[in-house]
């Protein structure tokens, strides 16, 4: 999957900065083409402009994995040097997304019509299970993250007038991940969190996507969107919360990965 995301986050890079070389000449012989074509609508796709998205779906969080080192205060359980292994596996979570973005006429290859977008997006999960160290405990809690992305979009047009488009894409950005996510001994005994998960780290985030649309009326599309995002190496802390103390124990690094399922809306302007 690391080598997926690598490849596709090279070709967006490379299409960023091939795709502008021959935005200005498109846009230019546009109209040009499509009155020696002798079709004067070739369909909602073949004209550059503005857009704005709003979508929402199905946000599938990967297992977390955190690891650190102990290092815990004074009068906190611990030892010291031993590893901190959390692992926490979410229920099905959900996600809103909204963008503004710019579609331009032609691109580098011709049946790839490109458009750049900014976009900030929220996904949430809660917690349904975990084990810390390989142990029996019970986890509650949520996780949380915000983007904000610049995106590149490759819409796949074979012929005028097309109605189903296929596209392809990805984004790079920042991310905020916010873990809430607390447990105790699967014991009988404990019914009250004894450590906490916690933190809010912001670091790069890269997504690849892949999705299909088609026009519902002159200016608005409806498109399905399947993807997948990474935000790299988040600092979050491990602190013991049993008996009303607060203290701390470890500190935690981890990636956040997620697969998302997506439906949504595009206003052409």
């Amino acid at each position: 999957m690391l080598k997926f995301t690598k490849t596709l986050s090279a070709v967006f890079l490379c299409s960023i900065m091939l795709a502008p070389a021959y935005a200005q000449e498109g846009d230019a012989n546009n109209e040009e083409e499509r009155v020696e074509d002798g079709n004067p609508d070739r369909g909602p796709y073949a004209d550059s402009g503005v857009y704005v998205t709003l979508s929402g779906g199905a946000e599938f969080f990967q297992d977390s994995n955190f690891f650190g080192i102990q290092q815990p205060d004074a009068n906190v359980p611990g030892v010291t040097g031993a590893p901190a292994f959390v692992n926490v596996d979410y229920d099905t979570g959900y996600n809103v997304r909204g963008g503004i973005g710019y579609k331009l006429s032609r691109g580098f290859i011709g049946f790839l019509i490109p458009s750049f977008e900014l976009e900030v997006g929220y996904a949430e999960a809660d917690v349904d299970s975990g084990d810390f160290n390989g142990g029996n405990q019970i986890f509650i809690g949520d996780i949380n993250v915000t983007t904000i992305q610049f995106n590149y979009n490759s819409d796949l047009i074979f012929k005028d007038g097309q109605k189903i488009i296929p596209y392809f894409g990805g984004g790079l950005g920042v991310g905020i991940v916010d873990t809430n996510i607390a447990y105790f001994p699967n014991n009988g005994i404990a019914t009250a969190p004894t450590f906490d998960i916690e933190g809010s780290s912001t670091d790069f985030v890269v997504n690849n996507r892949l999705g299909v649309k088609t026009q519902l009326s002159k200016n608005l599309d409806i498109f399905l969107e399947g993807r997948y995002t990474r935000v790299s190496s988040g600092d979050f802390e491990r602190r013991f919360v049993g008996g009303g103390a607060d203290g701390f124990n470890a500190a935690l690094e981890g990636d956040t990965d997620s697969f998302s399922l997506g439906l949504g809306l595009k206003a052409r302007f």
